[in-house]
């Protein structure tokens, strides 16, 4: 087997791994949404780099990952491996975003998801037989 043609991949696992990145997506938004209504939390620098620079990535990678999904029902298991494989970089990737620029309720939702959207990407990468 080559990294062009991974194994089959279950179902269950390409759902999960989907759903697990566009909850912590949504919950993000969610966050965001709110302490920009907050006045203690709305001029603060870590919103700013939420609103303008983390968000709108993780929707634009969320849109990539609900592609795959699609190409993944006709057949084509590749691309969802590939968005698993970038996905399991997440957390690095969003260092220096601190998860709790909407204070602590967030803080702790927001760590449990993008825990569970990284999990399940490696599950993901695991039963396709990718390290």
């Amino acid at each position: 087997m080559t990294p062009a043609t991974p194994a089959a991949v279950p179902r269950p696992l390409v759902e999960r791994y989907a759903k697990a990145f566009s909850d912590f997506v949504n919950e993000v938004t969610k966050a965001v949404q709110e302490a920009a209504m907050d006045p203690a939390l709305s001029s603060a620098p870590a919103l700013l780099m939420w609103q303008t620079d983390a968000l709108p990535r993780l929707v634009q990678e969320d849109a990539a990952i609900q592609k795959a999904v699609a190409l993944y029902q006709i057949g084509e298991t590749g691309t969802i491996v590939t968005r698993a494989q970038e996905t399991r970089g997440l957390a690095k990737r969003l260092d220096g975003f601190p998860l709790d620029f909407a204070g602590p309720k967030y803080a702790e939702a927001l760590d449990r998801l993008e825990t569970a959207a990284v999990v399940a990407a490696y599950q993901l990468r695991s039963a396709a037989g990718v390290p």
